[in-house]
């Protein structure tokens, strides 16, 4: 690791205004997030790093932090507040000296032996949030018994630990830029798996966000043929939300679609999802690329034990499984169970249907660089995107997806209350239900059709899921299911 001397972050004295009344958070799926200026506050993330800081060292011992923080408005202000207040507790602390991708901050403090990384983003959601996510000295997110207890520690101690962030001397921090170990990193790693044979035209559209300069790097050095755009940082994100889903990367779908390239490929605001374009397949969720993924994994003997998904995660998962002979873990949503699995040793690598691939042998979160440029580099030994999604589309089947959100406050509630309610409703939609209830309510079908009802951990909305074989079954469960929400809320 190097640190610049000329790449300092200047130090100066400000006064964080502090809330008459206690504050209240919470650590959902992926962190602390809010809306900036409104739950989102100079104050909580002050409070926030000082909490996390008393418990971490008091539980773990803690020495070395590395602050890292992404594109959004404030992110790099919320981001000296956290090195602030670890300077004050004489900590050894380094920061970013640009947006850094969450993945990278966390492979950076697990490579450089770092006790705690601290990045301030709000990942895929809308440009007016941000967010506070803790990340262990091993690049995984933080379990829930350890946030449970930063949420007690604040409880107990919210009056010392408002008086100790009221003011806070921000000064000079050391700072270091990860891409260009990263990226060497991310080359050796995939090419070691798989050897690049054939040249590809790539887009990259990184949505002004922190993958700018990482995943065309990378694809360089695989030897393809690189276009990047939207390549310059904006905390609006170009007027859309920083997620890589269709109605967010219309100019990538529009330019691989009408042939003018190969490849197409996105990441959200924090780059740990991805999303793939194919000149002729179109635009590729999480659900179609993880068969593609675990099926050229599982055929190059790199998966030995099992693979772990989510519950709104494809079941196309479940097929490949059974003919390789290993194991399907099944865990609520949330980067941080599929994270778990694979530390517990239950799973060589896994992924949810949001956009986040794991692995054993990289660090245990997701990372949508690292996936593109595996991806990349298998299409590019085997046949081409084109026909590897082809194959294991024959091979397995094609399976149809989709998600809903409804506005919803108190989402979470609303299912547990009417748990036993969704469960008979739901399972009255087709033949031989099987329920699972490990987060929200999911039923699944003799058909092999299934429906997820749950609350979003990191927004105010619920979530409706559904995969079938068709997509007409699909909407039929999901119209159903919002038909039986509706009944439910008495509209």
């Amino acid at each position: 690791m190097v640190v610049r001397k000329d790449k300092v972050i200047k130090g100066r004295l400000i006064g964080i205004k502090a809330m008459s009344s206690r504050l209240t958070f919470h650590f959902g799926t992926d962190g602390v997030r809010g809306v900036i200026d409104e739950e989102f506050t100079e104050f909580l993330v002050a409070v926030l790093a000082e909490s996390t800081i008393r418990y971490w060292s008091r539980k773990y011992g803690l020495r070395r932090l590395f602050v890292s923080f992404d594109a959004r408005r404030k992110s790099k202000e919320f981001a000296q507040i956290v090195a602030g207040v670890a300077l004050n507790h004489g900590l050894d602390t380094v920061m970013v000296s640009k947006p850094t991708p969450t993945p990278t901050a966390a492979w950076y403090g697990n490579k450089f032996g770092f006790d705690l990384v601290i990045q301030i983003t709000a990942s895929h959601n809308p440009p007016t949030y941000n967010g506070f996510k803790v990340i262990t000295n091993r690049g995984s997110p933080a379990q829930e018994e350890d946030t449970d207890q930063i949420e007690k520690l604040y409880s107990d101690e919210y009056s010392d630990i408002t008086r100790s962030v009221k003011t806070l001397e921000l000064r000079p921090i050391p700072a270091v830029d990860p891409a260009p170990e990263y990226i060497n990193y991310v080359y050796e790693s995939v090419t070691r798996m798989f050897k690049p044979r054939n040249r590809f035209k790539v887009i990259i559209d990184p949505i002004y966000a922190t993958s700018i300069g990482y995943t065309s790097e990378i694809m360089r050095k695989l030897g393809m043929d690189v276009t990047e755009i939207h390549n310059n940082y904006d905390p609006n994100f170009g007027g859309r939300e920083p997620n890589p889903e269709p109605q967010n990367i219309p100019e990538l779908i529009q330019e691989v679609t009408t042939g003018k390239y190969d490849i197409g490929i996105s990441h959200d605001g924090d780059s740990d999802r991805i999303a793939l374009v194919d000149r002729v397949h179109g635009y590729l969720s999480a659900n179609d690329i993880l068969p593609i993924v675990v099926e050229r994994l599982a055929s190059a003997s790199m998966i030995k034990i099992g693979i772990v998904r989510t519950v709104s995660t494809t079941h196309i998962l479940d097929n490949i499984a059974t003919k390789y002979g290993f194991k399907v873990v099944e865990v609520p949503v949330g980067v941080k169970y599929v994270a778990r699995a694979i530390l517990s040793g239950e799973a060589d690598m896994g992924g949810e249907e949001s956009g986040g691939l794991v692995y054993s042998w990289h660090i245990p979160d997701k990372d949508g660089i690292y996936t593109a440029s595996l991806i990349i580099a298998m299409a590019s030994e085997y046949k081409g995107l084109t026909n590897l999604i082809s194959d294991v589309r024959s091979k397995y089947g094609r399976a149809y997806f989709k998600r809903i959100d409804i506005e919803m406050r108190n989402s979470k509630k609303f299912v547990n209350d009417n748990k036993e309610t969704l469960l008979k409703l739901l399972s009255s939609l087709g033949s031989s239900p099987r329920p699972i209830t490990i987060d929200g309510v999911k039923v699944v079908y003799g058909d092999n059709s299934w429906v997820l009802i749950r609350g979003s951990g990191t927004e105010p909305k619920l979530r409706i899921y559904s995969e079938a074989l068709s997509m007409e079954r699909v909407e039929g469960l999901i119209n159903n299911t919002v038909s039986i929400v509706n009944q439910l809320l008495g509209h």
